[in-house]
């Protein structure tokens, strides 16, 4: 009899397996993506929360919405990472911390063929323009303004324009009132803060009625009502425009590429200089969109909220305004959503929102168009109304 024993894969039958040793590089490796997912996971916790926070509580966190995009994306790579790992009880709990972001993906993301968006012209669409045109400046200093009008006249209708920064005395700038004038597009009042012109708005429709909210460097607010033409019978319905600039986040050219950069990381003072600007730019942002809140509350008609609100769609302002009201870029955009152009495109600062009895049909940030830091936004919204009800 043989007292060989029997062997399976080179290894004696009842002989206990192994576990493989856990190497120093991999034991490190577990370690450092443990404290970079525990960071990501509390700055993604921070940015859910920073639309429930007013910025002169906690001004220096409200920063970190700014960045909800990012750190989301961060987040969902160190889950993937678990995964590959085989850590599939880390992966499901790092996994709990993306969800909440679900329900606000639409806000910077959005797919197309996953809506059914009537796109079929009615009588009753409106086409509106917000644009901040940054004084007619594009890119290295170069006025802008034959540029900007050369874009509006290859457009082939609109109805109301709101510009933001706008500046009465650029170069050539009355062949943008010409245009206008063409077009049949006029404006009541120039809204100006501190001598400088902040806002115009020119309209196709009658305007009765406007006014202004005066920020006293905290913003301005131009509201004006129209009076619509939808029948014809010659029924008409009042809408109401808020044209707005809010306070700036007070971020120039080298600041937004030294951030992209990561330049700011290597010099504290700088990186606690522009996070403080951010911060007590935002409660100063808090204080005029208040007032606003409570005179679009006071409206008695359908109206539209459009503007540079500087701030991103994680944000208290941004929160505060859209309350009750439906953001055109939710509603028919399509892509990852930027109006703004320094950061690497990362930002959604202008809006067009509007109020019940109204729906977006159609949502453009025209990508093409470097007349300015801004991207010019266009959209086309349907007042909700049925032909019974038009007759």
């Amino acid at each position: 009899m043989s007292n060989k024993r029997e062997t399976y894969n080179n290894q004696p039958f009842g002989t206990p397996r192994r576990r493989k040793k856990r190497t120093f590089l991999g034991a490190l490796f577990v370690i450092v993506l443990l404290a970079v997912t525990i960071s990501f996971c509390v700055a993604l916790v921070i940015a859910y929360l920073t639309p429930y926070v007013v910025p002169s509580t906690f001004g220096s966190l409200t920063i970190v919405g700014i960045f909800a995009p990012i750190l989301y994306a961060a987040v969902a790579v160190c889950m993937l990472l678990w995964l590959v790992t085989g850590r599939w009880k880390t992966a499901l709990l790092v996994s709990v911390f993306l969800l909440p972001g679900i329900f606000r993906f639409s806000d910077f993301y959005n797919i197309a063929f996953m809506r059914d968006v009537e796109t079929k012209p009615s009588r009753s669409d409106i086409t509106l323009m917000t644009f901040n045109v940054r004084g007619f400046y594009g890119d290295n200093a170069v006025r802008s303004v034959d540029g900007i009008v050369d874009y509006i006249a290859g457009i082939e209708n609109i109805d109301v324009a709101c510009f933001q920064e706008f500046d009465l005395m650029a170069p050539g700038i009355e062949r943008l009132d010409s245009l206008m004038q063409e077009r049949q597009l006029s404006y009541k009042n120039d809204v100006t803060e501190f001598g400088d012109v902040v806002l115009r708005s020119y309209s196709r429709y009658p305007i009765i009625a406007s006014g202004d909210i005066a920020g006293n460097n905290r913003g301005t607010s131009q509201w004006f009502d129209i009076v619509v033409k939808r029948s014809i019978e010659r029924m008409a319905d009042t809408l109401r425009v808020f044209n707005n600039h809010l306070h700036t986040m007070s971020i120039s050219a080298d600041d937004s590429q030294d951030i992209t950069e990561g330049k700011i990381f290597s010099d504290g003072d700088r990186m606690r200089s522009i996070v403080d600007r951010i911060a007590n730019n935002s409660s100063i942002r808090v204080d005029h969109v208040d007032t606003l809140g409570m005179v679009v509350k006071q409206t008695p008609y359908e109206h539209i909220i459009c503007g540079d609100f500087n701030d991103t769609p994680m944000s208290y302002v941004y929160g505060k305004l859209v309350d009750n009201h439906h953001d055109a870029f939710v509603e028919v955009g399509e892509g990852y959503g930027y109006t703004f152009r320094p950061m690497y495109g990362t930002l959604r600062i202008d809006y067009v929102l509007h109020s019940e009895g109204m729906s977006a049909t159609k949502y453009v940030a025209d990508e093409s168009v470097q007349f300015s830091d801004h991207l010019p936004v266009i959209v086309t919204l349907k007042v909700d109304k049925s032909d019974e009800e038009l007759r």
